[in-house]
């Protein structure tokens, strides 16, 4: 439904026609569309936190690699989940929200730091302010981009996440590192 009409057009009421559930059973849970989006929106940024780190990444052999194979992740999880893009890639709805993408960030930024210290590379990578999160923000911010502007995110905008990451921290490390 959000993929169909919209987060503005989505309601409990609609929802409960559509899927043929009284709306009194679905009050108690989500007393609102937003404390139904929430919910989603969580259960979404767990499903992309699992698929990262079941991925390929672990494996990869520099930190470039990393950085390239978890965007790809992330783009092809954004992609297969409809409502995740929605909620996850066009913006929070509350508070609570806000919060969960922030630790969405900071542990795919944990994730990545924990992966450059295997690899024995960016050693002086600042953690404050926390750089490897703000990495991760520049290649979320690309593929909202993409979402906004072509309702996916392409393998274009998955390059130029990459490059603008690479780019951003290069600074604390040779990119020949592997």
């Amino acid at each position: 439904m959000l993929a169909e009409v919209g987060p503005e057009k989505t309601s409990i009421p609609a929802l409960a026609e559509a899927t043929g559930v009284p709306r009194a059973a679905i009050y108690p849970f989500f007393p609102d569309k937003y404390a139904l989006f929430s919910h989603l929106a969580r259960k979404h940024m767990d499903g992309l936190m699992q698929a990262i780190e079941l991925s390929k990444a672990g494996r990869a052999r520099s930190w470039q690699a990393w950085v390239e194979t978890t965007i790809k992740v992330a783009a092809d999880y954004y992609n297969a989940h409809p409502a995740a893009s929605i909620l996850l890639l066009k913006g929070s709805f509350a508070e609570s929200d806000q919060a969960a993408h922030e630790l969405k960030n900071q542990t795919i930024g944990g994730l990545f730091r924990a992966k450059a210290a295997s690899l024995k590379a960016l050693e002086a990578l600042p953690s404050v302010p926390d750089v490897a999160t703000i990495a991760v923000e520049i290649a979320f911010a690309c593929m909202e981009h993409g979402y906004a502007q072509e309702g996916t995110i392409s393998p274009i905008i998955c390059q130029e996440a990459v490059r603008a990451v690479v780019a951003y921290l290069s600074s604390w490390g040779h990119t020949n590192q592997s």
